[in-house]
């Protein structure tokens, strides 16, 4: 058995388009965007053939900055949606598509992010 990651989990993020599902019905369908951080593992194949101490260095300090980033703008969506006039259904439906949001692209931007700064050394 091949030790490292397969390149085929990205096929697990297209259960993110089950999220749409929640847009008019249950809102606990869009929970199911947070699956489109399955598409990392493109990322994250690419770097299965590097494994050093450099790839560590760059994996952490692109984790640092996606997920500061990522959170901070989902912080701050949270309080505007607060402050908004919405209504307690869809602030939560809106509360739910941020949060999957926000896991998803964190872990794809860390994954590319890592990606980019093992090319650049």
């Amino acid at each position: 058995m091949k030790k490292g990651v397969s390149k085929y989990y990205f096929f697990l993020g297209f259960l993110a388009f089950l999220g749409f599902k929640g847009i008019n019905n249950e809102p606990l369908y869009l929970l199911n965007f947070a699956f489109g951080g399955y598409f990392a593992y493109i990322w994250w194949a690419k770097l299965v053939q590097f494994d050093d101490k450099h790839l560590k260095y760059h994996k952490f300090k692109a984790a640092s900055l996606s997920f500061s980033i990522c959170f901070a703008i989902a912080f701050v969506l949270s309080i505007v949606i607060k402050l908004t006039s919405f209504d307690l259904q869809t602030g939560f439906k809106l509360q739910l598509l941020i949060v999957s949001l926000a896991f998803a692209v964190s872990i794809n931007l860390w994954a590319f992010l890592t990606y980019k700064f093992s090319l650049a050394s």
